[in-house]
């Protein structure tokens, strides 16, 4: 299974692949929703606020967050690197994940020796 910072870039990639592939960008605003869909206004306005550049933005950004871990467990950031313990989920990319949808697995906890 890929590590959770390659699947939180893969997710990023198909959003944007997805947003970008909207034609045109003139349509998103929620009256004009509701008047080519025929949804309710509090899904027209939530369907607008969703549009395909504010998409991009969130992916770029989230990217840029993502951007800011290093590889191999290491996260880095302007107070320097902290070590995440092998096969431990980092702080920020946890809530990154399930923003995106993915749900981040934490690896189960080494079984304690059965006493003797």
């Amino acid at each position: 299974m890929p590590d959770l910072r390659t699947r939180i870039l893969d997710r990023l990639d198909h959003l944007e692949r997805t947003a970008s592939a909207v034609p045109g960008a003139s349509v998103w605003n929620a009256r004009q929703v509701a008047g080519r869909t025929g949804v309710a206004p509090p899904t027209a306005e939530h369907i607008a606020r969703w549009n395909p550049a504010a998409v991009r933005t969130l992916c770029a950004n989230a990217r840029e967050i993502v951007d800011l871990h290093g590889y191999d467990h290491d996260c880095e950031g302007d107070n320097g690197p902290w070590r995440v313990p092998d096969g431990r989920i980092c702080a920020t990319l946890r809530p990154m994940a399930r923003m995106l949808g993915i749900e981040p697995i934490e690896p189960d906890e080494p079984d304690e020796p059965d006493e003797v």
